[in-house]
């Protein structure tokens, strides 16, 4: 049956980090979503449980002073890889390969070592959602756009309906897109997509099951207030359902 693994947060093909570019598309299945916050400041590294990883890994990263700061370096297999042109930071924004991970990659503090975020084989990288968004002199909204995919080679999710489980600052409501597997997207992120309702409550998948290999689009609104005070928390999106 599909068990948490199967069940995978992956990005949109279009999740920019300005409000010009578009937003949404289909699914990127090289890059998931990441929602976790480092839980101290600290160094970065990376390490692959392949000596064939040599390749670039992009760190793009905010510092606790708010200035965005981003290195590349070539990875070194099984031997940690230190980041340090980064300096300590507060948050990991993008980590980005320039080639599919041969083994699994970890990008990590330097304390500990402290897993930040894993990159599976075949994989690129992940992502932090709304990134360098930021308040207006007036309200804004932003949209973008992410997919839930049933990773499972044979199971059904049944049931299946997507949850917001945390939202602590209160900020983001969601909405699915109208078809599995869809490919919509905004002209850019402060375009609203047409047709959707956006609030709190629990959304069942079209049809009601999401079957092996499927995935549903969740597009999700942050609403800052003018001139918005800085936050620091995590937004937790969840696929539940049951299976045989």
């Amino acid at each position: 049956m599909p068990v948490a693994a199967d069940l995978v947060a992956y990005a949109s093909l279009n999740m920019p980090d300005n409000d010009t570019a578009t937003s949404g598309g289909g699914i990127d299945t090289k890059r998931r979503v990441d929602f976790t916050q480092m839980a101290a400041n600290d160094t970065i590294e990376a390490v692959s449980t392949s000596a064939s990883d040599t390749q670039n890994l992009t760190i793009e990263a905010r510092k606790a002073d708010g200035s965005v700061v981003s290195e590349t370096k070539g990875l070194a297999g099984t031997t940690p890889v230190s980041f340090s042109n980064l300096g300590t930071v507060e948050r990991i924004l993008k980590a980005d390969l320039a080639s599919d991970a041969v083994g699994t990659v970890t990008v990590r503090r330097t304390t500990g070592p402290t897993t930040i975020r894993q990159v599976p084989p075949s994989e690129r990288g992940f992502l932090m959602a709304f990134r360098k968004s930021a308040s207006e002199a007036s309200a804004t909204t932003r949209y973008e756009k992410l997919f839930w995919k049933n990773t499972h080679a044979s199971q059904a999710l049944t049931s299946a309906a997507v949850k917001q489980n945390a939202d602590p600052q209160g900020k983001i409501a969601h909405a699915l897109a109208t078809a599995k597997d869809d490919t919509g997207s905004v002209a850019n992120r402060k375009s609203a997509p047409a047709g959707l309702t956006f609030d709190d409550t629990d959304k069942g998948v079209p049809t009601g099951t999401l079957g092996a290999g499927e995935a549903i689009g969740v597009w999700l609104r942050l609403s800052l207030a003018a001139n918005d005070v800085s936050f620091k928390d995590s937004y937790t999106t969840e696929l539940a359902g049951t299976s045989v």
